[in-house]
């Protein structure tokens, strides 16, 4: 009798734990539908954006811009977007074992992390952490990241970055996604991931200048070409950087909901299991009962 009280708590127990499973589902899934709507709503704006600046292009030398120049010294830096919460199935450790892949060649690399897994297995790992961000709000605006993007183009500007990539789980679709590593300085192409197959190739070289004399009398640029140019990279820097922020919030909601899909599965299959257990148990106890009155006639 005592084992199948065991078995009977132990069923309780999985059956709630199938339920805060299941509940989380149903709340990854309205999260996951709201971050891919959000992040596939930013890139006609970035298509734009991406025109306009090709179009600016022609009227100065980009290279002179400090956001375009290759030539340049210093370490590298690595931002990582990582989740701020566990429950997410391989998608931490992916991103992690790729950042390990990419610090091998790069032992004085500086880092930026956001998320509280990065700032956690950074700082583990010993590697030269500049600052952490932990405290965005679930629903990330432009004007969240705008403190890591002054702080990344004030090292940047100073001449001690060389380059700065981003790494990052692109959403590819609710049951896939992949880490993937960004450039986001200095701004060799004009590109970003995106989620559109007509977005996909979309590639701006900004060092290859158009001489379409009749284009260029089209326009009148005010206050300067230069100072059109600056404002536009500067927002650019931002944009791009914040629809990665975006593909990461998609793709960690969409995980999470696989990962408790398969909880919960895996919770009601137990739960047959121990109820087979269950009953064979309490069919055990009856017949050594029967046994036993059998046996007191007998005597």
């Amino acid at each position: 009798m005592a084992n199948a009280r065991i078995i009977k708590r132990r069923v309780n127990s999985v059956q709630n734990i199938a339920k805060i499973t299941n509940a989380m589902q149903l709340v990854s899934a309205s999260k996951t539908k709201y971050s891919q709507k959000v992040a596939t709503s930013s890139l006609p704006y970035i298509q734009s954006l991406l025109d306009s600046l090709e179009t600016v292009a022609n009227f100065v030398d980009p290279n002179l811009h400090p956001f375009l120049n290759r030539d340049r010294s210093g370490v590298d830096l690595m931002i990582v977007i990582s989740t701020n919460k566990g429950l997410c199935g391989s998608l931490n450790t992916n991103l992690f074992k790729k950042l390990l892949n990419w610090s091998k060649a790069r032992p004085s690399a500086q880092y930026i992390a956001v998320g509280q897994k990065a700032v956690t297995f950074l700082r583990n790992r010993g590697f030269n952490l500049i600052a952490g961000f932990t405290d965005w709000p679930e629903k990330t605006k432009l004007g969240d990241v705008l403190p890591l993007i002054d702080l990344l183009k004030s090292r940047y500007l100073s001449g001690e970055i060389n380059r700065v990539d981003v790494l990052f789980t692109d959403f590819v679709n609710v049951l896939k996604q992949r880490s993937l590593i960004f450039r986001l300085l200095p701004l060799e192409d004009l590109h970003i991931q995106q989620l559109e197959a007509e977005f996909q190739n979309k590639t701006i070289k900004l060092n290859e200048k158009k001489t379409d004399n009749k284009a260029r009398a089209n326009y009148l640029l005010e206050p300067s070409p230069n100072a059109l140019l600056d404002f536009l990279l500067n927002y650019y820097l931002e944009l791009s950087f914040y629809h990665l922020v975006l593909e990461a919030l998609a793709s960690e909601h969409s995980a999470r909901m696989i990962a408790m899909k398969s909880a919960s599965d895996n919770a009601k299959d137990l739960v047959e299991v121990l109820k087979l257990d269950f009953n064979k148990s309490r069919q055990t106890m009856i017949t050594n009962e029967l046994l036993d009155i059998s046996s007191a006639k007998m005597r």
